[in-house]
Order: C-alpha cells, then structure tokens, then sequence
C-alpha cells in the first residue's frame, strides 16, 4: 500500500481492570446489619424496610409455598379449560344442526 496516510488512526485505549476481591457472605452479612439498622427506625422507609423483609422471609420460610401456588395455578387453569370445553361441546350438539339447517335452507 502506501507509505504515508493522510489521516491519523487512533491507538486504541489500554485495558486498565483492577479485580476487587468479592465475598459474598460479608456482603450479605453487611446487608442484613443495614437492614436491621433501617428496621429499628420509626421513619417511613423504615415501615417499607420491615414489610419487604417480612414478605421475603415468609417466602423462604415456606419451601413448599411456590409450589403450592403453581399447583393451585394449574388447577385453577384446568377448571377452566374444561369449563370453556364443556360450553364449547354443549354450543356445538345444541346449535351446530340448526345452524346447517339454516345455511342449508338459504341455498
């Protein structure tokens, strides 16, 4: 190609990444001290601090409450599927024949 250019590419940027050293069992240590902190306050933020907390620990306190909740989800669903099926089914053998009578009737 050619010995000079006529525009000056850019050099590119150096990586300059320094890894801080995580450990997650003092991070949720120091979360939990900031949440009992925020709990023993009177304040507004407070009152959000202790409700949120107490539906998180109810959740992980039941193991089996997801599961009951799908269950009772996918019954629920299955009822009304059968449901719908049901009234589909009583709609078509009541009213399909007389509505090829008609049909038929017109032509």
């Amino acid at each position: 190609m050619s010995l000079f250019r006529f525009s000056k590419l850019p050099k590119s940027k150096a990586f300059t990444f320094t890894p801080r050293y995580y450990d997650p069992v003092q991070e949720e240590l120091e979360e939990r001290a900031k949440q009992r902190e925020m709990r023993k306050q009177d304040d507004l933020e407070g009152a959000k601090m202790r409700i949120r907390s107490g539906f998180k620990n109810k959740y992980k306190a039941d193991a089996n409450f997801a599961q009951k909740s799908k269950r009772q989800q996918n019954i629920r669903l299955l009822l009304i599927i059968g449901i719908l099926l049901l009234g589909a089914y009583f709609v078509l053998t009541e009213f399909l024949p007389v509505w090829i009578q008609m049909i038929e009737k017109t032509e």
